[in-house]
């Protein structure tokens, strides 16, 4: 199963990977490296994902990245990708959302939680996610 979130570590240079409050450091060059060589193992590029969801959802901007179908490895970033520190969210591990005046928490399966800013960005990736795995299903 993948991680709840990942996000780089600029100084340890390593992307850092949470699930189940255990945190595992991978060295890497960047974010976009790491997430470029996990769709790789998956079968294409990180730019042939990103553009793959661009244009079935009709997205322009926080684009989630498939790293694999099935099962549901989808991780979206909830700042800037110029940010250096976003946080990716992997999909399949969500399991609630809460949704506050200026935040939201968002709940993973295996009970820990992760506080963001920019909830409407979020809610909306969430949802075109869905919208996209219903596309997929049909």
């Amino acid at each position: 199963m993948a991680d709840n979130y990942l996000y780089y570590d600029y100084a340890t240079s390593s992307v850092c990977k949470v699930k189940e409050d255990i945190q595992e450091y991978v060295p890497d060059s960047s974010m976009h490296h790491f997430l470029d060589h996990l769709c790789i193992l998956h079968g294409s590029t990180l730019e042939g994902r990103r553009d793959a969801f661009r244009i079935l959802m009709n997205k322009s901007r926080f684009i989630p990245i498939v790293v694999n179908q099935n099962p549901h490895e989808i991780y979206f970033p909830i700042k800037s990708l110029k940010d250096p520190t976003n946080t990716w969210i992997c999909y399949e591990n969500i399991e609630g959302f809460i949704e506050h005046k200026k935040t939201c928490t968002i709940v993973f399966k295996d009970h820990t939680c992760l506080e963001c800013e920019h909830p409407q960005r979020i809610k909306d990736n969430i949802r075109a996610i869905r919208r996209y795995i219903k596309t997929l299903d049909l």
